[in-house]
């Protein structure tokens, strides 16, 4: 029996928008800066909607400028989503 234990990623949003749920991830680069990228995903009445990668990779010189650059991206594609649904 393996008594090592496994890693989990844990599967929190970093923030919700006009009912989407935007995922970032964000890891650090040999070359000193952050690379960011995210993930998109959408609940409706009959369940999973939208998941999909959705912005990024983005480079910033820290982990919160990278993670910042993610979610404006994904809210400018999420409002242009909604604008054209309209």
């Amino acid at each position: 029996m393996n008594s090592r234990l496994q890693p989990t990623l844990e599967r929190t949003p970093s923030m919700h928008y006009k009912n989407y749920d935007i995922f970032v991830i964000a890891f650090p680069r040999p070359d000193g800066h952050w690379s960011a990228s995210g993930e998109v995903q959408k609940y409706g009445a009959q369940g999973l909607e939208i998941a999909q990668q959705f912005s990024g990779p983005f480079k910033a010189n820290s982990e919160t400028e990278a993670r910042l650059a993610v979610i404006r991206d994904a809210k400018m594609k999420i409002d242009a989503i909604l604008a054209e649904l309209d």
